[in-house]
């Protein structure tokens, strides 16, 4: 049987969620929002409720009041065209603004996120002469006269304790790094922070098939990894029976 495609974007939009749990009540998440009456989209725009809230997630610390993200998947490829095209997009979320208000261009900024290191790209901006700081472990920020400032953030190289959910996004996980993903989810409480949650948990194990059958081979871990997948198993084997319904009546 083919494989199901890996929907990597609901996991991404579900680790900034929980990237930013400790300010959620002070963002707005709006995941594949439309940026026009057209059906062109972002993967996700971050507002901030008060522009005068610090963000304890240090990817925040670029943002300002309204931010556009564009996620790539490991097999996509990113080069100057997705520069452009997400600056296009802050240039419409911009003309378009909203019901409240005017947005103000300076409180704008868009951001690529990406597991590997996009080095043609960031050589190609370099090039240019657009200026890059890279003052945390795997953002880097672009500045340039006249364009929207953007983060390009590697999430391979984050910090693993402090960007769990988005260093899980990944089809090169080790067991260390499941293990601090189980660790991580189980330790959740809230109902809406577990939803997330097994969205992230969904797409790692679907990415990391050969890994989580080494380790369901591991007793200490085989109880840990049923639990936690249980939910996922009951809906696959629910849609089954549904689609075999649906095909039995037809």
């Amino acid at each position: 049987m083919e494989d199901r495609k890996i929907q990597w974007h609901p996991g991404f939009v579900a680790a900034m969620n929980l990237e930013f749990k400790e300010n959620q009540r002070d963002l707005i998440f709006e995941k594949e929002y439309n940026l026009n009456t057209k059906p062109l989209e972002t993967d996700l725009l971050i507002i901030k409720k008060n522009p005068a809230i610090e963000l304890k997630n240090e990817i925040g610390g670029f943002f300002r009041g309204h931010n556009i993200m564009e996620y790539k998947s490991p097999g996509d490829e990113v080069n100057m065209n997705t520069f452009y095209k997400v600056q296009g997009y802050a240039c419409i979320y911009k003309a378009a603004g909203t019901g409240t208000g005017e947005i103000e261009e300076t409180d704008i900024t868009t951001a690529i996120v990406r597991e590997g290191k996009p080095k043609k790209l960031l050589q190609r901006l370099a090039e240019k002469g657009y200026p890059i700081t890279n003052t945390r472990k795997g953002i880097y920020g672009i500045e340039a006269g006249g364009i929207f400032p953007t983060q390009i953030v590697v999430t391979k190289e984050l910090d693993k304790e402090d960007h769990v959910w988005l260093a899980s996004l990944s089809e090169k996980l080790e067991k260390e790094d499941m293990r601090k993903l189980l660790e991580r989810v189980r330790g959740l409480t809230g109902e809406y922070d577990k939803e997330m949650a097994d969205s992230i948990l969904k797409v790692s194990i679907d990415a990391n098939k050969h890994l989580i059958k080494e380790m369901m081979e591991d007793e200490s871990m085989y109880e840990t990894l049923m639990e936690l997948m249980e939910p996922q198993i009951q809906i696959r084997e629910q849609k089954s029976w549904d689609e075999g319904q649906k095909q039995g009546w037809e």
